[in-house]
């Protein structure tokens, strides 16, 4: 077997961290598509906050963002609630939530 390569005395080969320039050209800033809206989608269990133009987009980021595959395209799943908001959301930002709720109560049959 060979032996492996190893670098010696590679201290004068190399310039130091200060030396090294490096000029990156400023790029164009991204655009972004940004709304006013937010939808609630309420579901039994669960909370979706959607940044989007309409409830269709809504329900359909919602749908696209949700681990739990809940049913958010479906008006009997989730109603909906259309808040307009001063500030500018990014559109496509998507929160889901679960609510809390009671603790399920058990018999102490046993």
């Amino acid at each position: 077997m060979s032996k492996p390569q190893a670098f010696e005395n590679t201290t004068d080969e190399f310039p130091e961290a200060d030396d090294v320039v490096a000029e990156v050209p400023a790029g164009q800033p991204f655009a972004v598509r940004e709304t006013q809206r937010l939808y609630r989608l309420k579901a039994a269990r669960f909370l979706a906050v959607v940044a989007a133009d309409t409830e269709a987009e809504a329900r359909e980021l919602a749908a696209r963002h949700d681990a739990f595959v809940g049913d958010w395209q479906n008006p009997e799943f989730a109603s909906a609630e259309l808040e307009e908001t001063g500030e500018a959301h990014i559109f496509g930002d998507v929160v889901i939530a679960a609510h809390a709720t009671a603790p399920v109560k058990r018999s102490n049959k046993g």
